[in-house]
């Protein structure tokens, strides 16, 4: 990919959860991850009084169409997953709970002229949205709170607590565990996608004209839901269908922390929504833009950035002058600013320069609950943050562990966070990263995928369900011959992809 321009019913499925306390210091926790101001139609010219006069006929479409400024990507994807998929996750279809190697999912097999080909995808926390080479949006996993933009009533999951049931042989949802396009009903005729996001029980998806398109809800600490307004200033909860977004310029990025959203416009200003507990907006909000709701800007990097990302509770962003931001919160380094990181309250209230990413050419960037991640253009991988689930896949020597500039220990001495942005040494020249909420998958320039952290769900793909501290090669046979590009995480989730064989 490009790399520049909740559950109340389920809540008792999701180990190691943090949903009430995003920030909490607790090693045991993670499933719930993470991965416009619209330009007015010109009016018809109003006819002059009196008698007409005769004009040459123009097309209506020539007068009423918008400048494209996105395109689309082109490149088919072969699209595996891996994890736990008790609700319907991984896509696999409504037998498949489990995937502990990469498997390919049939629905989405570039190969089959049934499927899907997909070319862009995000991992939220429970869920996943794809966008399709023939221009389809495409979502599975988790609905509860309509972040799959679809109706998914199925009367299979109706069923008489009277009767014997085997849990073992009750199938998922269908309409939630195998991918579906949302009914293109819900998007105006002729509308082209560009890109999708998403985020713990929201999704978006970016036009070629920069209008951008969002579904489900925002959730806060307190379990409060709310979505925003729609373009008569409405208050929605929770969004069951695709609906644009007012208040947004031209857009040509898109992307979602677990509760929180950023867009970059054509003029390299940043514009965040959703909920700003953890100044993910880089600011505090007051006055008249104390609705967090309606997209205001980030002061940073005005008219000046070039690519935006998003941890699940931090922000980033890149300018022009190379130089690299990061917001938000910060309880273990995770945004980027070691001074503020070992308080599990930790919030950076204004965006700050990480001056160990500046001028290193970042073209990839990528964060977690408490973790992050860049690549830079010459292949370097750099991860700062979280250390004591394995989250970085480092094995920090001893001076470094020793060395208070770089490594911060627990009271009992042990490694728990690091400092400053760090080379993963192990894996080689990178080209892609993604941060589930406790884990993370790399691709490397060979196209193999490496993945480290918490596997309690199979979600490292390494065939088990152990935590890896340093991080592993993906050497399933699914995926032995092929040359990865892509990789997405979530909670429980791992996604990898890779053109396919034909291309």
């Amino acid at each position: 990919m490009p790399a520049y321009p909740k559950l109340p019913n389920r809540i008792d499925k999701r180990k190691r959860s943090e949903l009430n306390d995003p920030e909490a210091d607790n090693t045991t926790t993670t499933t719930k991850a993470k991965r416009a101001k619209v330009s007015p139609i010109p009016p018809a010219k109003h006819q002059a009084r009196g008698r007409p006069t005769k004009t040459k006929p123009q097309s209506s479409q020539q007068s009423i169409l918008p400048p494209i400024i996105n395109q689309a990507p082109d490149q088919i994807l072969a699209v595996f997953v891996f994890g736990g998929g008790e609700n319907g996750e991984l896509g696999l279809g409504p037998k498949r709970t489990e995937a502990l190697r990469p498997s390919l999912n049939p629905s989405l097999d570039p190969n089959s002229s049934d499927a899907y080909h997909i070319v862009d995808y995000a991992c939220g926390g429970m869920h996943t949205v794809a966008l399709s080479a023939d221009n389809k949006i495409v979502t599975w996993g988790v609905n509860d709170n309509n972040a799959l933009g679809r109706d998914t009533q199925w009367d299979g999951g109706l069923r008489d607590i009277d009767a014997d049931s085997d849990d073992e042989d009750e199938e998922l949802n269908p309409l939630e565990s195998s991918p579906t396009e949302i009914p293109p009903e819900h998007f105006p005729s002729g509308t082209r996608f560009t890109q999708v996001a998403a985020g713990d029980s929201c999704s978006f998806a970016l036009t070629d004209t920069g209008l951008v398109y969002g579904w489900g809800t925002f959730r806060n600490s307190q379990g409060i839901d709310c979505f925003g307004y729609d373009d008569k200033r409405n208050l929605i909860i929770k969004q069951p269908r695709p609906l644009q977004i007012p208040g947004l310029p031209k857009i040509t990025q898109v992307t979602c922390g677990a509760n929180h959203a950023l867009a970059l416009d054509t003029q390299g200003n940043i514009w965040a929504w959703g909920y700003n507990e953890q100044n993910q907006f880089g600011r505090r909000l007051f006055g008249r833009q104390s609705d967090s709701f309606v997209p205001s800007q980030v002061r940073v990097c005005r008219s000046n950035a070039k690519y935006i990302a998003s941890g699940e509770y931090h922000s980033f962003a890149v300018d022009n002058n190379d130089n690299v931001w990061g917001w938000g919160a910060n309880s273990f380094g995770q945004a980027g600013d070691p001074h503020t990181a070992g308080s599990d309250s930790a919030i950076l209230l204004s965006p700050a320069k990480i001056h160990n990413l500046c001028q290193k050419d970042v073209v990839v960037l990528d964060g977690g609950a408490h973790h992050s991640a860049a690549v830079t253009a010459n292949g370097q991988c750099l991860v700062w943050g979280r250390i004591d689930a394995g989250q970085l896949g480092v094995a920090f020597a001893p001076d470094s562990v020793h060395d208070t500039t770089v490594i911060r220990c627990d009271d009992r001495g042990k490694p728990r966070i690091c400092l400053r942005p760090t080379v993963v040494p192990i894996i080689g020249q990178v080209t892609h990263v993604a941060c589930g909420t406790d884990h993370t998958i790399f691709i490397d320039k060979t196209g193999s995928a490496h993945s480290t952290g918490f596997g309690f769900q199979g979600q490292l793909g390494l065939a088990s369900n152990d935590d890896v501290s340093v991080a592993q090669r993906i050497t399933a046979k699914s995926v032995k011959d092929r040359i990865l590009t892509r990789a997405g995480a979530g909670g429980n989730v791992s996604v990898i992809a890779g053109p396919t064989r034909n291309n």
